[in-house]
């Protein structure tokens, strides 16, 4: 069993007791001989150890994502492999967490290697035929490689722009007309009296955010003060902030009191939010059909008794796609999209019987944008831009 190594400063003081390990390269995080000190936590006791270490002259501070980008120099991951750890640094849910280990794993990568793959085996074909007779690269022959090609990016770019809501998590705002019950279904859908509730309307005058995992989708649920033009004081603030939190909603439920029904001065918020459910709340007080008071695609729920809260939850999940896309950092969907766009531009060049060396210029470019995303074709200053969005130490 290994013994705990001490520590101590330049004139022989002892300083700490610590585990060091030592990572001899090439088989080290970046590839380099590394050594690890692992000790207690105090940041007292860090800051003196990191002084001591300084003060040799033979080390300094690493930069934000130094460690990471040194892997990545080393030839240890790729550039896309290297975002999948700042991703997973920064993952505010479950699904982000999946997604980011995904992108480590190398698997966006493996699937861009056979991409390329099969445009340079395009592009040779051309080439070669200018040079050898028995080497065809007609325009047929190329549109009719490229078609899988286009449906592969097709693949990975599906569900890209909703990728970021799954990442951070789905802000999901209740939101309606002062006791229509937000609070009640905001305690049902959590399943425990998260928030207060009662019968004088105006109670809730801030937000109260909490996160829930549905069906392994992430929602970040923000219950809101009751929206009404004619609030004043502290409530009139919570009205602007529900106002806010609606903007830069992804979901939204709007509540509405079944018994009184959806009024049209209401329709104005309804659009505010990227997506709303209405919800038809109080249906126990309801006898009459509900459909003649809200809109046919309305949810009808008793936040009071639970009832309607599971197809509730269902709807919600419905309303963004379930499997995890396979991109979900937007320099990537940028750059595949370029990729995909000089695809599509070839392909009509060669439905129109362009000479292949028209063709080859936009296969070239397509090539070009896919070793971007992998660091094989990236300027320094790109490099710095995704590394400094990294803490120190990774």
């Amino acid at each position: 069993m290994q013994k705990p190594c001490r520590i101590r400063s330049l004139d022989g003081r002892d300083v700490e007791r610590a585990m060091v390990v030592f990572h001899p390269a090439p088989r080290s995080y970046t590839g380099e001989d590394l050594a690890e000190i692992s000790c207690h936590g105090n940041p007292l006791l860090v800051d003196e150890i990191m002084g001591i270490i300084r003060s040799t002259g033979l080390a300094r501070p690493a930069e934000n994502g130094e460690f990471t980008r040194r892997a990545y120099i080393n030839g240890k991951i790729d550039l896309a492999q290297a975002e999948g750890v700042g991703a997973l640094i920064h993952a505010q849910s479950t699904a982000g967490i999946e997604m980011a280990h995904s992108l480590l794993d190398g698997k966006l990568s493996d699937t861009l290697l056979k991409l390329n793959s099969g445009l340079l085996k395009i592009l040779s074909d051309i080439e070669a035929s200018f040079i050898i007779d028995e080497v065809e690269a007609g325009a047929d022959s190329i549109a009719q490689s490229l078609t899988p090609l286009i449906h592969e990016l097709d693949s990975l770019l599906e569900g890209a722009q909703q990728a970021s809501h799954l990442y951070s998590g789905i802000i999901t705002t209740i939101a309606g007309l002062p006791n229509a019950g937000k609070s009640s279904l905001f305690n049902a859908v959590l399943g425990y009296p998260r928030a207060i509730v009662h019968q004088e309307s105006g109670t809730t005058r801030d937000i109260i955010r909490e996160h829930l995992v549905i069906s392994g989708m992430d929602f970040v649920f923000h219950d809101t003060a009751g929206i009404r033009e004619t609030s004043s004081g502290p409530e009139q603030l919570g009205v602007q902030k529900t106002m806010e939190i609606l903007q830069r909603s992804h979901l939204v439920l709007y509540v509405v009191d079944a018994s009184k029904g959806l009024t049209p001065d209401e329709e104005q918020w309804l659009s505010l939010g990227q997506k709303t459910i209405v919800v038809m709340n109080k249906a126990d007080l309801v006898q009459q059909d509900l459909a003649d008071t809200g809109p046919p695609e309305a949810i009808c729920v008793s936040a009071k008794y639970g009832r309607g809260i599971d197809g509730l939850m269902e709807a919600m999940v419905r309303s963004f796609p379930h499997n995890q896309p396979k991109v979900f950092i937007e320099r990537h969907a940028y750059l595949l999209g370029r990729t995909r766009e000089c695809l599509a531009n070839c392909l009509k060049e060669a439905e129109a019987q362009m000479t292949p060396d028209v063709l080859a210029i936009d296969l070239g470019a397509a090539v070009q944008y896919i070793l971007e995303i992998t660091g094989e074709n990236i300027v320094p200053d790109i490099l710095d831009r995704i590394f400094s969005k990294f803490c120190v130490g990774k």
